[in-house]
């Protein structure tokens, strides 16, 4: 049976493709467009195609040769199809206030957050080993972290020694946006919004995760 298929070409020159037929293709968000930031999963055809497992240990912010990361990279999960868990909240996209900005790229159980000084990614599996290990957001690499993932609800929780230390929750505002909340220590520290590409963010919002 034929089947319609639909693309759009996004920044950085790759395309992503909805196809109609294709319950593996992530959900699409109607605010991200022709020309905002890549930062939902592309549908390609399945010799491309990438499980989320197939990423694991491939991300972090250190490079390979050492190198510690010091601007804001390419999307890690362009060419992963593997659709979210049911029940997960769809974090993904390019987010911002006045305060702070961050990418969020999602696939299956994996989950990156990106500044322009760290990506800090993992499985929300609820284990340790599973979870973010990387080194705090500060653009040495010099103090590893550890991190568990899970869902619970529409949060992104980041737990340390069994405590829930960092949350991300995706909330709906008065005026009906999205908006992604940042609870560090109890503490909010950021309610961003999605924008479609660096331009929009605000000169005042600067990146970091302070994860202890």
């Amino acid at each position: 049976m034929a089947t319609t298929r639909r693309c759009l070409l996004l920044a950085a020159g790759w395309v992503a493709c909805a196809d109609a037929s294709n319950t593996a293709c992530p959900t699409p968000i109607p605010t991200l467009g022709p020309g905002c930031e890549p930062v939902v999963s592309a549908c390609v055809p399945p010799e491309e195609a990438r499980e989320a497992a197939s990423y694991r240990g491939t991300f972090g912010s250190r490079a390979p040769e050492g190198t510690c990361q010091s601007d804001w990279p390419e999307p890690w999960l362009a060419n992963c199809t593997e659709p979210l868990a049911p029940g997960v909240p769809d974090l993904r996209g390019l987010w911002a206030d006045e305060g702070h900005v961050e990418r969020v790229e999602q696939c299956g159980d994996l989950v990156i957050l990106v500044g322009d000084n760290y990506t800090h990614g993992g499985f929300a599996t609820g284990r340790v080993e599973d979870g973010v290990d990387d080194f705090r957001a500060d653009g040495t690499c010099s103090v590893p972290i550890q991190v568990a993932l899970s869902y619970e609800g529409q949060s992104l929780q980041f737990r340390t020694g069994g405590v829930v230390v960092v949350t991300r929750t995706l909330e709906t505002s008065n005026d009906g946006a999205d908006e992604l909340v940042w609870v560090f220590a109890g503490s909010e520290r950021a309610r961003m919004r999605r924008v479609c590409t660096l331009e929009d963010v605000p000169a005042t919002a600067v990146s970091g995760l302070p994860v202890e």
